[in-house]
């Protein structure tokens, strides 16, 4: 999958830009604050229906404006062309999803129809942040090449917010009894058990299968000996005996009951896969180290680089069979982040992926990249412009 073309109006800081792009390196130049990763920015709101910095549609609004709309023509790997636009409107906080003129009602259809990985100096955090950021980094992987575990998730995602609405909101109104709070939270327990046991067997079966992608895309980028080690952590799964969806569900129903009371105190779900964690270590010789207490600098950054590079292999393997193609790649001011050694590995095997977007404040990293590519488009950014850079 590659996008061919871009047209923005009233995006941030584009008034209205177009942009006709390399099937494979696009180098995106220009000072902190023109405007490089909006570029990026809109594309990942094509892909993914949301900004990969997590900014809202009004936050993407040129100021002054009223609405904005994003336009991109994408083309998969037997040349098929398929044009998607994302309009917003500030009055009632509207905003429509097109493909091919035609309406976009259900995100979870659209979701992987084109595949995209990132990597920004925001995922260089992954290694240190919040456990809810490696779930949803995780979750958008896997949802991009299963739409039964994108679908399972949303469901159990909306129960969750329901039932953690009721318990919430019973705390401040005392609206029900005890007795009667219990059952309704019985009848949310029951809706969610199927799907937190099929998600965190999906997760767990991830685990496993992304082992392989990342001890390679390790050992090219940092060199080292260690070996990258990803842990699925559940209290579920801790358990010793634990075999299988009908052991899994059972121990589940049994914690759920438990802690029952605990839940209806503190107004919030604790049990579930919401809850679970992917622990980042290192192997030092047999011994596993946690990334976020003993690891280096250095180690965290290639970390996080061979993760992301990571997905865009395990995408492509799982959509190998398929008219979609290999994802697309955005690399949002990575270099800076890296080291001279970091830098000349990845521009080493770059030309192995699809399309490539990286933006850079030094025009340096693009002599470094062109010697590697055969197809090169270079855009220097000013203030929300372009010009191609010869």
């Amino acid at each position: 999958m590659i996008i061919d073309q871009l047209h923005l109006v009233n995006f941030k800081n584009y008034r209205e830009s177009s942009f006709s792009f390399s099937p494979d390196l696009n180098f995106i130049y220009g000072e902190n604050g023109n405007g490089k990763t909006n570029i990026l920015e809109a594309i990942s709101i094509l892909c993914y229906t949301k900004s990969f910095l997590m900014n809202s549609e009004s936050d993407c609004l040129k100021y002054g404006e009223e609405a904005f709309e994003i336009q991109g023509i994408f083309k998969n790997r037997v040349e098929s062309k398929n044009k998607v636009s994302l309009v917003y409107k500030k009055e009632n906080n509207e905003r429509q999803l097109l493909s091919d003129g035609e309406k976009v009602s259900k995100t979870n259809e659209y979701i992987g129809r084109f595949p995209l990985v990132v990597l920004s100096p925001y995922d260089l955090k992954l290694t240190m942040g919040l456990q809810q950021e490696r779930r949803r980094n995780f979750d958008l992987l896997i949802s991009q090449v299963s739409k039964v575990y994108l679908n399972d998730l949303r469901k159990y995602q909306k129960i969750i917010k329901q039932k953690n609405s009721l318990l919430k909101e019973n705390t401040i109104s005392k609206r029900y009894s005890y007795n009667e709070l219990k059952e309704l939270i019985g009848i949310w327990n029951y809706e969610l058990l199927d799907l937190a046991v099929k998600i965190m067997l999906r997760r767990l079966d991830f685990t496993e299968e992304f082992r392989s992608y990342m001890n390679s895309s390790f050992s090219r980028i940092s060199g080292l000996r260690y070996i990258p080690v990803i842990i699925y952590q559940s209290d579920l799964l801790d358990l010793n005996g634990i075999n299988g969806f009908d052991d899994l569900k059972n121990l589940l129903q049994k914690i759920l009951d438990e802690k029952l009371d605990t839940e209806i105190k503190r107004g919030a779900s604790l049990v579930g896969p919401h809850r679970d964690s992917y622990v980042f270590c290192m192997d030092k010789n047999g011994e596993n180290f946690e990334m976020r207490s003993f690891a280096s600098q250095g180690e965290h950054k290639s970390f996080v680089v061979s993760l992301k590079l990571s997905e865009f292999d395990y995408i492509n393997e799982n959509l190998k069979h398929t008219n979609t193609g290999k994802p697309i790649l955005l690399l949002d001011d990575v270099f800076s982040e890296l080291d001279k050694n970091r830098i000349k590995r990845i521009s080493e095997f770059i030309n192995e992926f699809n399309q490539v977007f990286i933006t850079s404040t030094d025009i340096e990293h693009l002599k470094i990249l062109k010697n590697d590519l055969r197809d090169t488009k270079s855009f220097h950014i000013m203030n929300g412009s372009s010009e191609m850079i010869v």
